[in-house]
């Protein structure tokens, strides 16, 4: 009786993880691991009026198009690389892997608008890219391995609509953050917000971490 709840977890006959009852805390982590990367790719749109407020006017429309650009042209051929990354490296240790360049970019960007440069909030949005598309590669081919049939699409579903919560929090706490911090502080209102991104991006980094040893478990329960 104490162990039916680890039985329902790691059926001992599961054929497949997809039989597996933790495929739906597999469903969960892989949510959580996304939301970092909604809720900060749109950091710069949140904080359009605060980013015109504290960087120079001159070409300010310009670099502020720049912090997207800079993260969508190496975007048109990473995935690619991305896919075979993921297949030789395995999906869940690439969770890992490109939620830690989110994070070094998001932190970078944020350290960008505490220095006022525009130079370095562009650097971090590349980190920030080189990892962002890549996860969504790793996020699928993870959903693929543990779900079929109507729950796959049920799963890649869940997924979406969780992740895009992300942004959704993004567009109403990043303003808010910004325009609360008090004048005199050490950090501009920018930089604040983005920071609180960067915490963001730490929850779905652990999310990422807490998801291996659940793949390498069910891995060892279907060997």
């Amino acid at each position: 009786r104490g162990r039916s709840f680890s039985h329902f977890l790691f059926l001992s006959m599961a054929r497949s993880k997809s039989e597996l009852g933790v495929r739906w805390l597999v469903l969960l982590l892989v949510c959580t691991c996304m939301i970092g990367n909604y809720y900060c790719f749109d950091n710069p749109a949140a904080l359009h009026n605060s980013l015109a407020q504290l960087m120079p006017p001159l070409n300010f429309e310009t670099n502020y198009a720049l912090l997207y650009t800079v993260y969508s042209i190496p975007n048109i051929v990473l995935p690619f690389f991305g896919g075979y990354i993921v297949d030789y490296f395995g999906a869940p240790s690439c969770l890992i892997m490109f939620s830690v360049l989110i994070l070094c970019g998001q932190a970078l960007f944020a350290f960008g608008a505490e220095v006022e440069s525009w130079a370095v909030m562009m650097m971090g949005r590349v980190v920030f890219g080189l990892g962002g598309e890549n996860l969504t590669v790793a996020q699928s081919a993870v959903l693929a391995d543990w779900f079929v049939g109507k729950e796959l699409a049920f799963a890649f579903g869940i997924s979406l609509s969780i992740s895009r919560l992300g942004s959704v929090v993004n567009n109403y706490v990043s303003p808010a953050v910004a325009s609360d911090v008090p004048a005199g502080y050490d950090l501009n209102g920018p930089a604040a917000a983005l920071w609180v991104g960067a915490a963001v991006c730490v929850g779905s980094l652990a999310a990422a971490a807490m998801l291996t040893p659940v793949d390498r478990s069910a891995e060892a329960r279907i060997a």
